[in-house]
C-alpha cells in the first residue's frame, strides 16, 4: 500500500509544471548533449534537465515496475546508461513528431516502454 502511495506521488510530482515541458523542449534539450560541451549556462542547465528527467524515468519505471501491468513494464538490461537512455529518447522524439505536444515525462515513459518492451 505504502509503495503504491508512493507511485502515485511520484507520477502526480514528474507531471507537475508541464505547460511549457513538452517534447519539443525535451529534444532540443537532449540533442545537445554529445554534441559538444555547453558553452553557456543555458545550454548546460537544459541538458541537465534532460540527463535528469530522462534518468528518473528509467529508474521509476525499475523501481516501481512490480506495480505496474505487464504491458506497462520495462525490461531494461542494467548496462544501459544516461547516454543510451537519451539517444533512446531523441529517436523517439525525431520517429513521433506529431506527439511533441504531449508533456515530456509522457514521451520519455513511451520512449522506454517502446524500446524495452518486456517480451
Amino acid at each position: 500500500m505504502i509503495k503504491r502511495i508512493g507511485l502515485i506521488a511520484l507520477v502526480s510530482l514528474l507531471s507537475c509544471g508541464q505547460a511549457l515541458a513538452d517534447g519539443h523542449n525535451l529534444l532540443m534539450a537532449c540533442k545537445m548533449i554529445g554534441q559538444k560541451i555547453p558553452t553557456d549556462d543555458y545550454s548546460a542547465f537544459e541538458s541537465g534537465l534532460c540527463i535528469g528527467l530522462v534518468q528518473g524515468v528509467r529508474q521509476t519505471l525499475v523501481a516501481y515496475a512490480d506495480l505496474l501491468p505487464k504491458e506497462q513494464r520495462i525490461c531494461v538490461s542494467p548496462a544501459v546508461n544516461n547516454k543510451d537512455s537519451v539517444r533512446i529518447v531523441v529517436n523517439y522524439l525525431e520517429a513521433h513528431p506529431n506527439q511533441l505536444y504531449l508533456p515530456e515525462t509522457t514521451l520519455a515513459i513511451q520512449a522506454h516502454r517502446e524500446a524495452f518492451f518486456c517480451k
